[in-house]
Order: structure tokens, then sequence, then C-alpha cells
């Protein structure tokens, strides 16, 4: 059991109704996504080994072998209280590791969709009802920013650049209403040195370092929404960086925990 666990009562029963699952059914290794689709991760694993996390509701998943090691992908749903809520559950757990596999919008310039990029810090823009009759400005610069932390993201970038792949890096901000992406606050953003937005990492970040549990995050780039916005529709050539990106970052994600020490 990881630093500071939920007291909600009987750890295991806990799990069973969020998890599906007793405690040792969690590897050590877990990934969290808010969106992608299981079957992109589980095509990957060992298909006799897969054994499905089923819950009565909250999170659906499964634990599998890859490579020869264990690990566990859980499908969180979007947004913040999800994610961070998953992982205060995770501490009930065998869970030592986590990645976060998702996705964010870019506001540096030159930077591609489908370019892989590493969260090193996000910003606490956590919350809708935040953004309802408040100056935006305001929000964005009272935003705790709140860094990836426990050492993981150093080996993550090894992972990328032995396959040949450059990640983009930066800070993100997580933005508490997708209504509230006006291109003046997009704007706002970039000058206050944000590289790109997006709607969990606030609480994986702050989660992961509350459970004292390592944790870096691997997303791509899906959304140039100063550039394009996010309603326009997508050139062929756009949308196959997109579906090879999507692809791809699943097998990235289960292949850097194979080959972390």
């Amino acid at each position: 059991m990881s630093c500071n666990p939920p007291r909600l009562g009987d750890p295991a029963r806990v799990l069973e109704i969020t998890l599906g699952c007793p405690p040792g059914e969690i590897a050590e290794n877990v990934i969290l996504t808010p969106f992608m689709h299981l079957k992109s991760f589980s095509r990957h694993v060992e298909e006799a080994s897969i054994v499905p996390l089923s819950p009565p509701f909250f999170f659906q998943g499964f634990t599998a072998v890859f490579k020869g090691m264990r690990v566990t992908v859980i499908r969180t749903g979007v947004g913040p209280s999800r994610v961070g809520d998953c992982i205060s559950f995770l501490s009930l757990s065998g869970a030592r590791n986590l990645l976060f596999a998702g996705a964010v919008g870019s506001l540096r310039s030159g930077w591609a969709l489908g370019d892989f990029f590493l969260p090193l810090t996000a910003a606490d823009g956590e919350g809708y009802t935040r953004y309802l009759g408040r100056d935006f400005g305001e929000l964005v610069d009272e935003a705790a920013e709140i860094p990836c932390s426990g050492g993981l993201e150093g080996a993550l970038r090894e992972t990328l650049r032995e396959r040949g792949i450059a990640p983009r890096e930066g800070r993100v901000f997580t933005i508490g209403s997708i209504a509230a992406e006006a291109p003046e606050n997009l704007r706002l953003l970039r000058e206050r040195g944000f590289d790109a937005l997006e709607m969990e990492l606030s609480a994986f970040f702050s989660a992961a370092r509350h459970h004292s549990l390592p944790g870096a995050a691997l997303t791509y780039i899906s959304d140039l929404p100063l550039e394009s916005s996010l309603w326009e529709k997508k050139s062929p050539e756009e949308e196959r960086a997109l579906r090879e990106a999507y692809g791809l970052l699943p097998e990235l994600a289960l292949g850097f925990f194979a080959e972390l020490k």
C-alpha cells in the first residue's frame, strides 16, 4: 500500500467495487488513459494472459503480460477527478509506477499534429465552475503548478529516443472548461509560457505525488487550437498523422514499462 491511502474502509472491498479485483491483480506498473480504447493496448499483450477488471461501476481495464512483464491498463474516463480518484484507489494496491497516456492541444507554433509530447509540469486550472464569471487571466495566474515527480520522465525520454523519437517537452495547463478555450484565452496561456493544454494532468501529477507513486506522462498532439480550431475538419495528411500517433502510443507505453529497470 502506498502513502496516504484513502480511508474508505476495507481496502480489498474498495478495490473490488472500484476496480473489480483484489489488490494482487493490479500490476506494479499501471497505464492510465482517459479516452483511448482498451483494445488499442490489449492487441499488443499476450492474449492468454489478459485478466479483465470488471467492477460494478467506476473504471474498466485489464492486467496482462507484455514481453514477460505484468502491466495493468485502466481507462479512467475524461476529467481530473476520474484520474485523481483512480490513483487514490490504486494506492490501496500493489501499484508502484504510473504512466499517463493521452493527448494535448499544442499552443506552440511549429509543432505538428501527431508529435509526441512529454509534459513536465501541469498548472491546476481544474473545475468548471471557476470559469463562470471569472477573469481568465486571474484564474491562470493563481493556478498552482505541479511538477512531474519520481524520475520516470527521464527513463521515458530515453525510451522514446531509442525508438528514434525526439519528443516535444514543456508546461501544460489543465483547463476545466472546453467552452473557455476562446482564442484570446489560448493566446494568454501561450503568453504565460504554457506549451499545451489538456484536461487531466494536474490531477495526475498531484495524486501521484500525494501517494508517493512515481508518475510520468506520454501524450501526442491531437489539436492545434491557435492555428486551426478543434471544430475544423482535418486534412487527409493531418488525419493520417493523428491515426499513426494514436496507434503507436499504446505500444510505446507498454514498451516503456517492459524496458524500465
